[in-house]
């Protein structure tokens, strides 16, 4: 069906190529105009080749015409710019790859393109994907599409924006620490960080499996319908024979699920990071929606969320940054401000081998404590950060200078965790879109997705006006 606003999903677009009232080419080249729009206002694309697009659109009409069946045949589709597309370069952000190229699809590009999806575009992260906003000295700052003096988070911060405006009907994103949730919470689109474990992240860079990052990076869905990215998340699922970390769990059917008996476990703030009084409301209207439908909602408190941010930043830089600063050598100094003094603040965190197996044992510790107190609900209800998008540089809850990441705790626990976090629209503060995430227990995305598409369909259009400039798209 429509999105809150009227616009078809990627769903729709599918049933119109399907019953031949839409071309590929004609989509193709649809999107193409509004991609090209939009990133005038928003910056979020990192390579465009029209060409290349539309000559896979021909195809896929082609494929269409000779009655060829395939989940996303015809379907643009966007792809984050840490992911490899063959024939098309590959930066992640970074002027230290500049000039690369790669021949060989990521897994999960590969898997799309079996499924008959057309490659619309690259789309902008910061360096190296590490941050939690979209710049880099190469493509500069991507732009909130409610406020283009505010950052769209990061890292697929790109992917968001430009589905926040209907210009790539769905994409590929990846989430580290809080890199699908948060875009999408700060732009007013929907995403799904998957279980860990379930997509292969084979031909990304930088590559997470075989760092003190263990399975914590996972590949995921970005869209603007719950549908949408339940859908993507099928196609890219399951293992590669590659990514050693990657299980065969199956999926589950989300019309099983019974909204009506559900339990939901909710909060809307700790103590440490408090939220603000708009995102407290979203969390509170999506919690008595679930409980008009039957759900039985109680108040909860979480695990410590500040243990979270310092393990997350302790496993991610056990070598102290020697394989980031190795990695970025390239570049020449050719980095946004903020890159060179990640860097130096990360070498004091070096660990010995003896270190860091304590840091692991920890790490297996708040893993198991998350995932108990998730798992102890069908689903649970609670921010993705502290408040809604900052100015660059501020923190979400308060918009103070950010110098610590305790804003962000609510996305990075669950990322420790391992466990799914769907994002969907919840409600607005001061013009800007306010997410609620939606977490299940591990192997469970099924249950997040449904609960999160009950909440969709219930709260409607809650999102603000975009901005002028970004609204043309």
């Amino acid at each position: 069906m429509p999105t809150s606003r009227g616009e078809l999903t990627a769903v729709d677009l599918l049933g119109l190529l399907q019953r031949r009232e839409l071309s590929a080419r004609e989509l193709a080249e649809d999107r193409l105009a509004r991609v090209e729009v939009a990133d005038r206002g928003l910056n979020a694309v990192a390579h465009l080749d029209h060409e290349a697009t539309l000559a896979e659109a021909d195809a896929a009409d082609r494929a269409l015409a000779a009655g060829a069946a395939g989940a996303l045949l015809g379907l643009p589709l966007s792809v984050k710019d840490s992911l490899a597309v063959a024939g098309r370069p590959c930066r992640s952000g970074s002027w230290a790859r500049a000039d690369h190229v790669p021949d060989v699809d990521a897994t999960v590009v590969a898997r799309v393109r079996r499924a008959g999806a057309v490659v619309l575009c690259k789309t902008t992260l910061p360096e190296y994907t590490w941050s939690v906003e979209t710049e880099s000295a190469l493509h500069g700052r991507t732009r909130n599409p409610y406020d283009l003096e505010r950052t769209s988070g990061g890292s697929s911060g790109g992917e968001a924006a430009l589905h926040a405006v209907d210009a790539s009907p769905l994409g590929i994103g990846s989430d580290g620490l809080c890199s699908i949730r948060v875009p999408c919470h700060f732009c007013g689109t929907v995403g799904l960080r998957p279980t860990t474990g379930l997509v292969p992240e084979t031909g990304v860079w930088p590559t997470t499996k075989d760092t003190g990052m263990l399975d914590m990076s996972t590949i995921g869905p970005m869209g603007r319908a719950v549908e949408d990215v339940e859908l993507l998340l099928r196609v890219l699922a399951g293992p590669d024979d590659v990514d050693p970390l990657i299980s065969a769990a199956p999926i589950g059917d989300t019309g099983v699920v019974e909204l009506n008996r559900l339990r939901v476990g909710l909060y809307t703030s700790v103590a440490a990071t408090p939220t603000t009084p708009g995102t407290r409301a979203a969390i509170e209207r999506a919690g008595r929606t679930l409980e008009s439908l039957g759900a039985l909602v109680e108040a909860v408190e979480p695990p410590s969320l500040a243990e979270a941010v310092e393990l997350g930043f302790g496993m991610m830089a056990a070598d102290g940054g020697a394989q980031a600063r190795m990695d970025l050598a390239a570049a020449d100094g050719r980095h946004v401000p903020q890159v060179p003094e990640l860097l130096e603040s990360l070498a004091p965190l070096a660990l010995s081998a003896a270190e860091f197996f304590a840091l692991m044992r920890r790490w297996a510790a708040l893993r198991s404590e998350l995932r108990r107190f998730v798992s102890g609900f069908d689903v649970v209800l609670c921010p993705v950060a502290a408040g809604p998008a900052p100015l660059p540089g501020r923190r979400p809850g308060d918009g103070g200078v950010l110098t610590d990441y305790g804003d962000y705790g609510y996305a990075f626990a669950y990322a420790i965790a391992g466990v799914p976090g769907a994002v969907v629209p919840a409600g607005s503060e001061g013009g800007l879109p306010v997410g609620v995430q939606v977490l299940a227990g591990a192997y469970r995305d099924h249950i997040a997705l449904a609960a999160a598409r009950a909440l969709e369909a219930a709260l409607g259009d809650v999102l603000p006006p975009l901005a002028t400039d970004a609204a043309r798209a």
